[in-house]
């Protein structure tokens, strides 16, 4: 009985730890004051409740992976405790489970078992693995896991990291490592033959490793199907692997060209780092190009409201699945680094150049901007990137939330028109403003309603 109330009070904390966004330091000084008043859980209970309070209403908190870490950094939990806590229901045997729950088509919104398994894998890649009683039991442990998710990139990233981990390459390689070398072997293979598919480095990777400690049961010399076969036939187009599709700053240039009058596009995965550097890069770039094309006042228009109104939205996806050290703001600042500063002059340059230029000028601040007004930047930032005093602020209403417009659209009719003109603003507000404005259509789409529906000239072109 004391222990399901011990249960029941921690549950309770987390969960107003996650609700008031402690900090992990502070989460870890609380935790080590509650325990002392309170019974020692084991850890894999720790780690349950803790996941448990973390996965609520359908989703992952972000604070729940420093949360986690922090349970680590106090010794309370170990990195089996974590997996195991996450471990799902095994089916039968030979059964793949389906792979979208370690691998999850949107990046913004990972699943537990995601979550807990990157987490491990960073740790284990800064060598949190001391002993190796501690592999050899995480290994093992694995062997289910890869058995049911035999062509997850993430469980791969995550074994290729325990097998180049220092204490691995000291110990798979003795005598006593021979039973769960075996034991393991069989299970990696499958993996690497489906990664090969779809991930040719990290197959490649794996295949090093499961070579160097031979984690593989030897192959009779009869069915070497290999032996005698000249390898000069066999054809160019059958010799050449198809490698994973790599995000570039090019590749993103003509990506956005082609969809950025659609909408939406779909989250990529792979090192988010680069990749948002990569697209906000890539938008400038589309955005010069236009300029120095001379194209028209609404394409320009267009390519200048994707740039300021959807990408800073479009990062926030990326905020919490960029870990430390790096974050989002991190990756703003690398690449506005980047950005080719006579294509986007500062302020005081800009009267000292064609009039074209002042548009970009505007564009590098206005990005800035909205960047801040969605959280992914402090504003006070802001002049140190610019080199120079901004000739803007944030708008004085804040940012605005699709459901208040609405309220205020039906209040108010007028307020409808109002927002019609604001999506023209260069502020970041645009993406709530059009949401809000199809969604009061919608409500009123079987009654008369004032305004119509087909752009006129007093609308903006942004309408359109």
């Amino acid at each position: 009985m004391a222990a399901e109330t011990a249960r029941s009070e921690l549950h309770t904390f987390f969960i107003a730890c996650l609700r008031i966004r402690l900090s992990s330091q502070k989460f870890s000084s609380l935790l080590q004051a509650f325990e002392v008043k309170h019974p020692y859980l084991p850890s894999i209970a720790l780690a349950k409740e803790l996941l448990d309070a973390g996965c609520r209403d359908g989703g992952v908190d972000p604070r729940l992976p420093s949360y986690q870490e922090a349970l680590l950094e106090l010794k309370r939990v170990d990195l089996l405790s974590l997996l195991d806590s996450v471990q799902p229901a095994w089916p039968e045997s030979g059964v793949a489970l389906h792979p979208n729950l370690l691998d999850p088509q949107d990046a913004a919104k990972p699943s537990a078992q995601a979550t807990v398994l990157s987490l491990l894998t960073r740790k284990v890649a800064n060598g949190f693995i001391k002993e190796d009683t501690e592999l050899f039991v995480l290994l093992k442990h694995l062997i289910p896991w890869a058995n049911h998710f035999p062509s997850s990139t993430t469980l791969g990233f995550f074994i290729s990291a325990i097998l180049s981990c220092p204490i691995a390459q000291e110990v798979l390689s003795i005598a006593k490592a021979k039973r769960i070398k075996a034991s393991f072997g069989r299970v990696l293979t499958p993996l690497i033959n489906n990664l090969s598919q779809t991930h040719i480095q990290l197959a490649s990777g794996l295949n090093y490793w499961q070579k160097h400690y031979q984690l593989q049961e030897d192959v009779p010399a009869e069915i070497d199907l290999l032996h005698g076969v000249d390898l000069g036939t066999v054809s160019f187009q059958e010799s050449v692997l198809d490698n994973e599709p790599i995000n570039t700053r090019a590749g993103l240039y003509i990506y956005l060209n082609a969809v950025v009058c659609v909408y939406p596009f779909i989250l990529i995965r792979g090192n988010v780092p680069a990749l948002v550097m990569d697209l906000i890069l890539a938008s400038f770039d589309i955005l010069a190009n236009a300029v120095y094309r001379t194209e028209s006042a609404p394409t320009l228009a267009i390519l200048r409201s994707f740039l300021v109104n959807k990408l800073p939205a479009f990062l926030t996806n990326y905020a919490a699945i960029i870990f430390a050290p790096l974050s989002i703001e991190t990756c703003i600042n690398q690449a506005l680094l980047r950005v080719d500063p006579a294509a986007f002059p500062s302020f005081p340059q800009m009267f000292d150049l064609l009039g074209k230029n002042s548009i970009l000028s505007e564009a590098r601040q206005e990005f800035l901007f909205a960047c801040a007004l969605h959280q992914l930047i402090p504003e006070g930032s802001i002049e140190g990137l610019l080199g120079d005093v901004p000739m803007q602020s944030l708008p004085a209403s804040g940012k605005y939330v699709k459901e208040e417009l609405v309220a205020q659209c039906t209040a108010n009719p007028a307020r409808f028109e109002e927002l019609i003109g604001e999506l023209e603003n260069m502020e970041g507000n645009a993406g709530e403003i059009a949401g809000a404005l199809v969604e009061v259509r919608r409500q009123e789409s079987s009654l008369t309603f004032p305004y119509p529906i087909t752009p006129s000239p007093h609308h903006p072109m942004i309408l359109e």
